[in-house]
């Protein structure tokens, strides 16, 4: 699923911007293997320290004491200043507890991840739980991710959740 996401936003000269926290630059360092790298990954922002969220991208403290760092609330936020700071035409943000020591609870075990992902100005929002390692949970996440560019790219319907 990979390669068939980077060929399609090659081909249709898409390009892509990752925001991410959980994932550390999992997400844009995959991207740059592609063969295609270069047409298509502008770059990514690493925000894991909560002081890169608040002092880089401005996310209210206050936004982020409330719903956590590891919230589809704050990952949201992270696409719309991102898309103040950068230009492409896929941006991703990406949030999660890969492992302990987050604000993991009973509705928020670790393996949760967020993301979002917006494209022509519509942000479909994700919530996903992943078991494993936490290199396998990684995997997983870029499998999503993969699967629903291609979905949102070619007009197929998304389950936002």
């Amino acid at each position: 699923m990979f390669k068939k996401t980077c060929e399609l936003l090659a081909q249709k000269k898409i390009s892509v911007f990752f925001i991410e926290s959980t994932s550390a630059g999992y997400l844009s360092y995959q991207f740059s293997l592609s063969p295609f790298s270069g047409d298509i990954l502008i770059g990514s922002l690493v925000c894991y320290d909560l002081k890169v969220k608040e002092k880089v991208l401005k996310i209210s403290p206050n936004l982020i004491k409330k719903y956590s760092a590891e919230s589809i609330q704050v990952t949201e936020e992270m696409i719309k200043k991102e898309k103040k700071i950068f230009k492409s035409d896929i941006y991703i943000s990406c949030t999660g507890l890969l492992k302990n020591g987050g604000s993991e609870s009973k509705q928020k075990p670790v393996g949760t991840f967020f993301y979002c992902i917006d494209y022509k100005n519509k942000t479909y929002i994700f919530k996903k739980i992943y078991h494993g390692y936490p290199t396998k949970k990684l995997k997983k996440l870029l499998k999503d991710i993969c699967c629903n560019i291609v979905k949102i790219i070619n007009k197929k319907d998304i389950q936002n959740k």
